[in-house]
């Protein structure tokens, strides 16, 4: 499944305005999970958006690779011509989208909001998520399986109906078996990128995480930025929560 060639990713577009919103989903989901957020840019006439299933995740091609400069190329392609864009990142999309932000691109990036994207990458992370590429593919009988075990690995379960198209958007069917759409390996982004990327961010960066996210806290966030948001009432996926409240972050770009 995996090649040498540059994947083409699966991408959802649309809108009218000046303001471009990229919206990037986090490690083993796929970019249905801003169905919400989505929604508010449409019916409230902000903009366009631009939502990927990024490389080895959902309806995207797998790769050889995904590293954080084979991810942070394959996206920014999609908003080179763009005039005035705000990133939402979530987990591993808000890394990307920190990467994004240091200039290294040439792109007009007016502001990063990272949500929920782990601080502390340590050695054993990294051999975890190593083994995990090695894994084989994990087949399964029936749907309902399949979509039970990305519900889980993806922190939706409870959060997204099985039977939604956000929920069928993380497994494929091949030849009467049930996958994961997303590759074991794409876990290899990982390393202690943090620091380094937000000490050379170009644009404004918000950092948030839910008040219960087991995977960063707030105070984590501190020491890169004195204003970090705790999002009340939400885990992980604060921007399938609890959109108007993630909405709300994006509003503090407004007065750019």
């Amino acid at each position: 499944m995996a090649n040498n060639k540059k994947p083409v990713l699966y991408t959802e577009s649309g809108g009218e305005g000046e303001t471009t919103y990229l919206l990037l989903h986090g490690l083993g989901a796929t970019g249905d999970v801003w169905h919400g957020i989505k929604s508010i840019i449409k019916e409230n006439r902000k903009g366009r958006w631009i939502i990927p299933d990024m490389r080895g995740h959902g309806r995207s091609d797998w790769a050889k690779s995904y590293g954080l400069g084979d991810h942070s190329c394959d996206i920014a392609d999609l908003i080179r011509d763009r005039e005035r864009v705000v990133i939402l990142g979530h987990s591993m999309g808000g890394l990307i989208g920190l990467s994004l932000a240091t200039g290294w691109f040439s792109l007009n990036i007016i502001g990063t909001i990272v949500i929920g994207t782990m601080v502390d990458w340590n050695a054993d992370d990294t051999r975890r998520f190593s083994a995990l590429a090695d894994k084989p593919i994990r087949w399964f009988n029936n749907e309902e399986d399949a979509l039970a075990r990305y519900l889980q690995v993806s922190g939706l379960n409870g959060l997204v109906p099985p039977e939604s198209p956000q929920a069928k958007s993380g497994i494929v069917q091949e030849k009467g078996q049930f996958r994961l759409a997303a590759d074991n390996a794409t876990g290899t982004i990982g390393g202690p990128w943090m620091s380094m990327l937000m000490g050379i961010s170009k644009c404004p960066v918000i950092l948030a995480a839910g008040e219960h996210d087991p995977i960063v806290t707030v105070e984590q966030y501190r020491p890169y930025d004195g204003n970090a948001v705790a999002i009340p009432g939400v885990a992980h996926n604060a921007h399938v929560e609890d959109p108007v409240a993630v909405w709300a972050l994006v509003e503090k770009f407004e007065v750019l």
